[in-house]
């Protein structure tokens, strides 16, 4: 882990550390201009493993990242992390015996949102302006990216993930959403729409 004086020599490159004897990031983490660190983040990565932070990311309390031996958490621009608690794990031991030597990669895009308790594990693909709300464990899933949550049309937004449970081997377009209450195998795909029954329909 970085020292507090290495944290602290962040902070003069621009990055912002609330609290630089609370925050812990690991010495191999890469970090792009202009991110937000709160009290109490941690960001691990251990060797042989690969973790980059692109420009403008904010991670709340109760972000905690872990990248291990042939892992890799790439985390795009603008995305925020941790609101509520959020885990990214990456690397040895994350998989299931059987799926042994398949990819250990976690993608995270521009302008996305990682809350609420969420879990997401390597292999996975979080697209532009997608979202994973709730205590919701993510591992094998591939979100469409499109606009973020504040887009007027929620058809052109990335995928979303909501509720609880657990949730593997999804794959989920532009504008659609599954809200879980256990397995996520149970719950439908929705379009977001069905929840926004009032908002415009842009081309």
């Amino acid at each position: 882990m970085r020292t507090v004086a290495e944290v602290l020599a962040l902070a003069e490159g621009g990055t912002v550390v609330l609290d630089p004897y609370s925050v812990l990031i690991g010495t191999r983490v890469l970090l792009g201009a202009e991110n937000v660190l709160y009290p109490g983040v941690v960001i691990e990565c251990a060797e042989g493993g690969t973790c980059e932070l692109g420009d403008r990311n904010t991670l709340l309390p109760g972000t905690f990242v872990s990248v291990q031996a042939g892992g890799s958490v790439v985390v795009g621009n603008d995305t925020r992390i941790g609101e509520g608690g959020a885990r990214l794990l990456a690397g040895a031991g994350d998989r299931p015996a059987s799926d042994a030597g398949e990819s250990e990669t976690l993608t995270i895009g521009d302008r996305a949102r990682i809350s609420s308790g969420a879990l997401v594990v390597a292999p996975a693909e979080i697209g532009d302006g997608c979202q994973v709300l709730g205590q919701i464990t993510a591992q094998d899933v591939v979100l469409a990216g499109g606009e973020d949550f504040t887009h007027p049309d929620p058809d052109h937004r990335g995928a979303v993930l909501k509720g609880f449970g657990k949730a593997r081997g999804l794959q989920l377009g532009v504008g659609e959403v599954v809200n879980g209450a256990g397995d996520f195998d149970d719950a439908p795909i929705e379009r977001q729409r069905r929840y926004h029954p009032n908002a415009p329909r842009l081309s």
